[in-house]
């Protein structure tokens, strides 16, 4: 009895033995044919900001240059982003994603799963570090594109509708259009136009005058160039340096004295025309001018006549030892008063008795 029993615990083992090396073999047959050993494979952490991952789901693929290397960790709001997306990918191919590189939320077949693509980033950058942030973007999809077909159906619509208008005005014969189509005369017009415009073309090709030279002569290109620079220098010159004429823009006072003064000057001739004074008479008396003249004249013929020599003011001008015995007279003359004021007891004597 003992034997059957022990036979019978034996045949269980061992098909518990076959049953668990069959599930193993099948395990790891799975495993490897599955790639299920990506699952731990050593993994990190970068972040991307995108404004809107349209539908994106935690734990959908992350893909790049068409092959999977991840998963979307997390998804979060974000004050300043939008969406902070958290990629945990596979650390072997952190290598091949470098600085400036994109995430973009793309849809995956008919059903509408999203998952992202990454771009590979500039080849000759530093590769991306774990934890750093990326920026991404999501795709366009049919409803934006279908929207914007809307918007701009509408507008066509709008223009058409608008041209349309604009046909029936035309036909009706309204509007400044109308008349051009229907009336000869603007032909006509163009025509003779133009004919006159060729016409003094040929003329002006053909004559030697101001206009065919300003047209020929590059001088004139030369010149305002030269004088374009000259102006750049000195409104250079201006900014940069510190005289007259920038206190002159710079300094408000000056606008203050100038408003000052005309109104000071207003007050003046305000005066001036309200009052009657001198001035008021020298304005308006003409008078003035005769007598002006008169003496201008007087006093040219007699710088004349002292210049020809006659009288005493000629002889003093013209001769001129004559102008230095007088000179030594009036400083004899001025010799004496002044002895006279010091000693006058030499000159003057008075007795009573």
């Amino acid at each position: 009895m003992f034997d059957i029993k022990k036979q019978l615990m034996w045949s269980k083992l061992k098909v518990g033995l076959l049953i668990s090396l069959a599930l193993a073999v099948l395990f790891l047959t799975v495993f490897f044919a599955g790639s299920i050993e990506r699952i731990f494979s050593p993994k990190i952490d970068i972040r991307a900001q995108i404004g809107d991952v349209k539908g994106l789901r935690k734990g959908a693929p992350v893909w790049l240059s068409g092959i999977e290397i991840g998963s979307v960790k997390r998804i979060k709001l974000h004050k300043d982003f939008g969406a902070l997306v958290t990629l945990s990918i596979r650390k072997s191919a952190l290598s091949f994603i470098k600085k400036g590189a994109h995430a973009s939320v793309l849809t995956m077949g008919l059903l509408g799963d999203k998952y992202v693509e990454l771009s590979g980033g500039d080849p000759e950058a530093r590769p991306v570090e774990p934890g750093e942030m990326i920026e991404g973007m999501a795709q366009v999809e049919m409803k934006d594109v279908m929207e914007t077909s809307v918007q701009s159906i509408q507008r066509l619509n709008d223009l058409i509708k608008r041209f349309d208008h604009l046909v029936a005005m035309i036909e009706k014969g309204e509007g400044t259009v109308a008349k051009l189509l229907s009336d000869p005369s603007l032909y006509h017009n163009l025509s003779g136009a133009s004919k006159t415009l060729s016409l003094t073309l040929e003329e002006m090709r053909n004559a030697r005058g101001t206009v065919k030279r300003l047209i020929d002569d590059p001088s004139l290109y030369e010149s305002m160039l030269a004088a374009a620079s000259s102006v750049e220098d000195f409104g250079k010159k201006l900014n940069e340096g510190s005289g007259t004429l920038r206190k002159l823009i710079e300094d408000p006072s000056l606008y203050e004295r100038l408003v000052s003064t005309a109104s000071s000057m207003e007050g003046f001739t305000k005066s001036l025309n309200q009052g009657s004074g001198t001035l008021r008479m020298l304005a308006e008396d003409p008078d003035l001018y005769v007598n002006m003249n008169r003496a201008s004249q007087k006093l040219s013929s007699i710088l004349e006549r002292i210049e020809r020599g006659e009288g005493v003011a000629g002889a003093l001008v013209g001769d001129r030892e004559l102008a230095v015995e007088l000179k030594d007279t009036v400083a004899e003359v001025r010799n004496l008063v002044q002895d006279i004021r010091n000693h006058p007891k030499r000159y003057f004597s008075f007795s009573i008795f």
